[in-house]
């Protein structure tokens, strides 16, 4: 049993004097510079907005990019950013943004309507095999432009530097959430085109922060961009990311007062955490939309047999993996998170049975057993539940080989067709509507971009189809409910768990708070000098 008050008066002074030393540390940055330090278990997979599509990648591109329209930094209305006022037309097909006219990119060029058209441009051109891609294909023109016939997509007009207008094929009443993703971003056309495919490395955006350094595998380092409109902000000089830091590392560093916050507290250490009021006090805890799940692809055997990816789901016990996390999550048994519109309370799912388990094993001829492979990210914590399915599915003969690689190889594997026979994976909306969960993730369209299960059903299409215009929501909601029960039924996931969040973070750290939908932004965040 841990001294509470003897650790935690330990902790305050190893915190202090390493706060104190750490700052005369390197990085290029000067002792007396306002740094926030972080670590993440993986390296950043890309800094073009682009190409990222992951968690980590947008933390960092939502502090070097603007949108024209981004979320509150605690809730999911939308609100200007690149714009400063815009209207749709009332049948939802043609939007209109007016820009502000002080945004300026780190190199101090002042920001217009043509930098985010090209922005999108890249989204929607195949060469830059962006999974952003799906969400402006309804744009007017952008199959032209995605087929080089058009020098621009017709559908978007810059009638002057500070006027965007959008004309669509169809209605689209959540068009506005999709310009707030970071695909959208502004770039600047010159340094793209000189960077090439190598623009990652060399971003330049108009957002609070600029790209300093990045050392692939061990850090990256922002700094503040002078030219950022939003004054006096961002109040931070820099953000200094550790980068393939494991969780048990993190933890240790956090306790040494190295690191200002840690997104993941380690398991072992999480009950320790939440009885120690003066380190309870310090966490924050988000409920998020994500639906983490066990991928099957279903072009691959033996998932290819409805009746095994349903075996699969009777076989895996939930409730166990949830304790392995604590109590931080809750059992899913549905594609939609409880917190995005348009999920059913009614939908059960699947039981833990393993008997109606070894039945459907029986009629798909598999009754003696099989081996696969389950792809997962190196993470501890993600191997500890890989162990745990791996340890349901050996009663009934299945024999699981646990693949963990690296973030961005696994991401790169899972995409493609014929290579990841199942993966553990999660998925948190980027707006709040099921099409970007049951229409990202699970229609046709979407092979080798982002339904990494190769799930397909025409009747689940031609709903998904039709929902995605529907502009009542009553009606819409009801179409997408339609579609994920056959989904559910179809079973190309087993749905695990629907993931709360806690972060911890330092005393002196101010501002930092969660957002439901998108990573935290970094632009109010100050830190104070430790007590004395």
């Amino acid at each position: 049993m841990k001294n509470a008050a003897v650790l935690v008066l330990a902790f305050t002074a190893v915190m202090m004097l390493s706060r104190c030393a750490r700052e005369k540390q390197g990085s290029g940055l000067p002792a007396s510079a306002m740094v926030l330090r972080l670590a993440d278990a993986d390296d950043v997979p890309t800094l073009d907005p682009a190409a990222g599509y992951d968690t980590l990648s947008w933390t960092f591109e939502q502090a070097i990019f603007d949108t024209l329209l981004r979320y509150g930094d605690d809730n999911v209305d939308l609100e200007p950013d690149l714009a400063a006022t815009w209207e749709s037309s009332p049948d939802a097909r043609t939007f209109t943004f007016h820009m502000r006219h002080d945004a300026r990119f780190s190199t101090g060029r002042v920001v217009t309507s043509a930098d985010v058209r090209y922005g999108i441009e890249r989204v929607l051109n195949p060469d830059t095999r962006s999974k952003g891609m799906q969400y402006y294909r309804g744009i007017a023109g952008a199959d032209d432009f995605a087929a080089h016939r058009t020098a621009h997509v017709s559908g978007i007009e810059t009638p002057d530097p500070w006027t965007i207008i959008f004309h669509l094929n169809e209605p689209d009443p959540i068009f506005p959430h999709k310009l707030a993703m970071p695909f959208a971003s502004a770039v600047p056309r010159e340094i793209a085109s000189k960077w090439g495919d190598d623009f990652s490395h060399h971003v330049v955006g108009s957002g609070a922060f600029m790209l300093k350094q990045w050392i692939g595998g061990q850090r990256i380092i922002l700094v503040r961009n002078p030219f950022y409109f939003r004054k006096p902000l961002p109040r931070l000089d820099a953000i200094e990311d550790s980068l393939d830091t494991q969780a048990e590392l993190q933890w240790l560093r956090f306790e040494a007062g190295d690191l200002d916050i840690v997104a993941q507290i380690p398991p072992a250490e999480f009950p320790y955490v939440m009885k120690t009021p003066a380190l309870r006090r310090l966490v924050l805890r988000k409920t998020t939309v994500t639906t983490e799940y066990l991928g099957m692809n279903c072009q691959m055997p033996p998932f290819d047999d409805v009746r095994v990816r349903r075996a699969l789901s009777y076989a895996i016990n939930r409730k166990k993996l949830v304790a392995i996390l604590n109590g931080r999550g809750i059992v899913a048994h549905s594609p939609l998170p409880p917190n995005l519109p348009g999920f059913d309370p009614n939908l059960t799912g699947y039981s833990y049975d393993p008997p109606k388990a070894r039945e459907l094993l029986e009629q798909a001829h598999l009754g003696a057993g099989f081996s696969f492979e389950m792809w997962m990210r190196a993470d501890q914590t993600v191997l500890m539940l890989g162990q745990s399915i791996q340890q349901d599915l050996e009663p009934l003969g299945i024999s699981v080989i646990l693949k963990p690689v690296a973030w961005g190889p696994f991401l790169e594997a899972i995409r493609q067709p014929h290579t990841a026979q199942s993966f553990v994976y999660g998925w948190e909306a980027d707006f709040p509507d099921p099409a970007n969960v049951l229409g990202t993730l699970l229609s046709r369209s979407e092979w080798g971009s982002n339904n990494d299960s190769f799930y397909y059903n025409p009747q689940v299409d031609a709903l998904l189809g039709q929902a995605a215009r529907e502009t009542d929501f009553k009606r819409r909601y009801a179409l997408y409910d339609e579609a994920q029960k056959i989904v559910v039924d179809d079973a190309p996931w087993v749905f695990l768990y629907y993931p709360v969040i806690d972060v911890i973070h330092q005393p002196w750290v101010h501002d930092y708070v969660l957002n439901p939908m998108r990573p935290t932004r970094f632009e109010k965040v100050w830190l104070s000098p430790p007590s004395k």
